[in-house]
Order: C-alpha cells, then structure tokens, then sequence
C-alpha cells in the first residue's frame, strides 16, 4: 500500500436525471452529470479521499435516490443542498435506427441552477478553503443566471487567494450560452482562475470558431495564467505542460473495440484527479486518466459497472 497525504478534493456542478429510450416506452432511469462522472471515478480509484460533491437537488424521490446512490460510490455529499422548491434536470436520450443519439433537456429550473442563491452556499464556501483543490466545469457555470455566474467566480477567487488549487474543463456546449461571444467571456473568466485546466481541442476549436492545436492551446490558456495545461487527445493520450516542461506527450491505450466514448474526458479528470491525490507527477497523472477512460469506453454508459474499475484502482496500489 503506497503511503501518501491525503488531499480533500471538491467538485462543484450538476447531475441531472437520464431517461434513455424511445419516448412513450420502455425507458431505463439513470443520473449524469459531467462533474458527477468526475466525482464518482475520482472516488472509485482513491476511496479514501472520498470526494466531496457539491450541488443542488431537491426533496423528491429521485433526488434522495440519486444522493443515495452517490454516498454508496464513497461521495462525501455532505455539501450537497436540498431545495424543497426545486427538482433536478431531466435530460433523455433517443438512438435513432442508424445509432445516431439525441438529447433533449430539461433544465431550466433546476435546483443546481439556483445553487449560488442557497442559504447554504455562504457556509459552504468557507468550507472549502479547507480543501486542496476544487474541481468546476464550464457547464457548472453556464447553467447558472447570470448575476450568479460572477458570485461563484468571485468565490472561487476567494479560495485561490486562499491557497485553494483550482482545476477546470471547459466543456463548451454551445446550447448553454447565449452565443460566442458570451461563452468566451465567461470561460476565459474561469480559465485566469485555473491552475490546472484539463480540456480538449474539439472543445476549444467550437469555442473559437477555428481549429486549434495542441501547442496553440497550451499557449492561449499560458496566456491566461494557467500554470499546468492538459490537452486531452483520445486515443493518443495527452499532451502536458508545466512551469518547466513544455508539449511531453502522455501516450495513450489502445482500444480495439470502442463502445461508448460517452465520459472519456469526465473519466480522464477523474483518473488524474486521482493521482494527483496521492502526489503523483503530472505525467503520472496523465497514465492514470488515459487508462480510465480507456476502461470506460469499451463500456455503454457514461458510468460502468464498479467491477470493470476495481482492476485500475489495485493497480495504482493505493
């Protein structure tokens, strides 16, 4: 058993409830959330952080069953707020003949929407600066009204001033904001408060409106601050940069039978969320999330069966 320090690591976002299936039919009932994703793979690899998540749900059923579910996985939802006003988001899935998917959601709402408006969320804030690290997305912060976009930024300020380290994926998702322009004001917001930024070139390229390479992006997030750069490239793994290491590639894993690329990225943050835990170098780190998310997309669904991980957790022999 590797000894190491045990880091407290918060992830901040959304998880919303999944029907998946033909509409006015047989439709199974999940969760998922990209941070959830996160949460849940960071736990299952390092028990003994227990992650702690934090969000928004209701009082219903399926909020208690989901934050049940979540305690099962090792989650600490102590953070978690209950609205007795509010629901989750509801998203579905339809697959079409051709296998092609389609979403629709409902989330305009939600519980997690109003979360900065909580009674708790002051208490909670203050709470964190006992962490090492806090994990968001872009979507933690696009789902929100605008006036509580900059309360979370200016909280999230407040704990790197703090000495709270701040890691971010921008997963840019166009439907969430009011337009480019709009989208690229906030995300660069929280890229000048990231210290690690995990993101992809698809992601990046949508945003700007043209494509972008690795090294391109590695520099733009420089310019805004960002001391350790992680470019996911799917299947030939990630290119990382550090203060004193420029564009070194973490290869990645061959996958002969892709199944489902749903997660890889939330998988990859949870793999190196992991490893960097245990005080592992950012190459390491990079191992650990490649090897995840390779797992995960031999896999249908954005979360897999926990025997289908347990393998990756003995082997970082924690």
């Amino acid at each position: 058993m590797t000894m190491f320090s045990k880091k407290k690591i918060a992830i901040l976002g959304e998880c919303m409830i999944e029907l998946s299936g033909q509409p006015f039919s047989t439709q199974e009932q999940r969760f998922g959330g990209d941070t959830l994703n996160t949460a849940l793979y960071l736990s299952r690899l390092a028990p003994a952080i227990h992650p702690a998540y934090i969000t928004a749900l209701g009082v219903d059923n399926y909020s208690k069953h989901m934050k049940a579910a979540w305690e099962e996985e090792g989650i600490d939802c102590s953070l978690v707020m209950s609205n007795p006003d509010k629901l989750p988001a509801l998203y579905a899935i339809e697959l079409s003949d051709d296998g092609e998917r389609s979403f629709q959601y409902w989330r305009n709402d939600s519980a997690a929407r109003y979360l900065c408006q909580h009674n708790r969320y002051s208490d909670i804030m203050n709470t964190l600066a006992t962490f090492d690290l806090v994990y968001l997305s872009g979507i933690s912060l696009a789902i929100l009204p605008e006036e509580d976009k900059q309360t979370l930024l200016d909280s999230i300020q407040q704990l790197k001033t703090q000495g709270v380290k701040i890691a971010v994926d921008s997963n840019y998702r166009p439907r969430l904001w009011a337009g480019q322009a709009h989208a690229m004001e906030w995300l660069e917001k929280l890229y000048r408060l990231a210290d690690i930024a995990l993101v992809t070139c698809d992601d990046e390229s949508l945003l700007l409106g043209e494509e972008i390479s690795p090294e391109r992006l590695t520099e733009r997030l420089r310019q805004f601050g960002v001391s350790d750069v992680i470019v996911k490239l799917g299947k030939d793994g990630a290119m990382l940069s550090d203060a004193e290491r420029q564009f070194e590639i973490a290869k990645g894993n061959v996958v002969a039978n892709v199944v489902d690329t749903t997660a890889a990225g939330d998988s990859f943050n949870g793999g190196f969320l992991a490893a960097w835990a245990t005080g592992r170098t950012l190459k390491e780190c990079c191992h650990w999330g490649n090897k995840l998310a390779a797992e995960v997309i031999q896999h249908k669904g954005a979360i897999i069966p926990m025997e289908n991980t347990r393998y990756i957790t003995s082997l970082m022999n924690l």
